[in-house]
């Protein structure tokens, strides 16, 4: 027979464990990376990676991460596949991504989408560098315990093991076979989803919160994702977006320009290969601080799962909140500079 060594009650003990859990993240946060301070270090997958934001690399997350990699020109990468969703965007270089079996041709700002439980390697084949910057909800999965990962080396993709089995369950309306197969379905969708998005295809549109966006992975562009999503947004020199606030996180990761971010009344300010967190609850508003140049900068969320999960959990909390009246510049008549402003050749 065992006994509790507390002299106090589970209230106690559950109040004392609620705020050294607060602090312990409240000590983490952070919100700028700056790209001159990540260190780039050789891994064994054939590539140099440099961690933003990841417990591997001590900077941990809740909720999403955020690394870069370089691929020397003629490397190939070994393969590995993962339980969690992720996608990389191109800073830099050519090459391919190989997705079970297929290969999708990359350049400067695409994006590739790696679905959850595919085989996946990348390769550049330019005389530069290819670099990238990798981000996915691997911290979510490893926080529920669903953070699965396996490395093949140099296999070629027809020796490779099959995509991991889900049972597709019978038609007999009880749960149990219900539950095989609306998993089944999911996990389907997964792996057909659309992988490539080229740059050369976003088709932006203007906004009524000051600036023009486009869809990079999303599921009206045919994503199957489990929850993360990716835009782009351009703002107008010397022009800005609405303030806003949210109940999740939302990453912005800064690909071409300057600017500056008010959070909270704090001024952040950004340029290439930055990245920004953007807290949850806190009011933010971006400006570009070029009177020239478009800042092009992706925001990233794991707002179709966390989201709305929160949502209807926190409900009829409003998790979205902007000014009754939007303060955003009319941006409907402008000119736009070049949509392939500050894109590397």
């Amino acid at each position: 027979m065992s006994e509790t060594k507390t002299n106090v009650t589970h209230y106690e003990v559950q109040k004392m464990r609620r705020k050294e859990y607060l602090a312990h993240w409240e000590k983490l946060q952070r919100t700028i990376v700056r790209k001159p301070d990540v260190v780039m270090v050789d891994t064994p997958r054939n590539m140099k990676s440099g961690v933003m934001v990841s417990a591997d690399g001590n900077v941990p997350s809740l909720n999403l991460d955020a690394v870069m990699h370089e691929i020397a020109p003629g490397t190939t990468t070994t393969v590995h596949r993962h339980s969690w969703d992720a996608f990389i965007f191109v800073t830099g270089g050519e090459g391919w991504t190989e997705v079970d079996g297929k290969r999708f041709e990359w350049r400067s700002w695409d994006t590739i989408y790696l679905p959850g439980g595919s085989w996946h390697r990348h390769s550049c084949t330019g005389t530069k560098p290819g670099t990238f910057t990798s981000f996915s909800v691997q911290p979510l999965a490893e926080l529920l315990g669903l953070s699965f990962i396996e490395d093949a080396g140099d296999t070629p993709f027809e020796k490779l093991p099959p995509r991991w089995a889900m049972s597709q369950g019978l038609d007999l309306g009880d749960p149990y076979s219900n539950r095989l197969a609306r998993n089944y379905a999911k996990q389907d969708a997964m792996s057909k989803s659309r992988v490539l998005t080229a740059y050369d295809d976003i088709r932006f549109r203007v906004t009524p919160r000051g600036g023009r966006s486009g869809f990079l992975i999303d599921s009206t562009l045919g994503h199957a994702t489990g929850g993360l999503t990716a835009v782009i947004h351009q703002l107008a020199p010397s022009l800005y977006q609405s303030r806003h606030r949210h109940g999740g996180e939302a990453w912005l990761y800064c690909i071409a320009g300057e600017g500056y971010t008010i959070m909270n009344d704090e001024k952040v300010t950004w340029t290439v290969g930055d990245l920004v967190i953007v807290d949850h609850w806190a009011w933010h508003q971006h400006f570009n601080a070029s009177p020239d140049n478009i800042a092009s900068i992706i925001r990233i969320h794991n707002f179709d799962s966390l989201y709305f999960a929160m949502a209807a959990m926190l409900q009829p909390m409003n998790l979205f909140e902007e000014l009754p009246t939007l303060d955003a510049p009319d941006v409907s008549q402008i000119i736009w500079p070049d949509t392939n402003q500050g894109r590397p050749q």
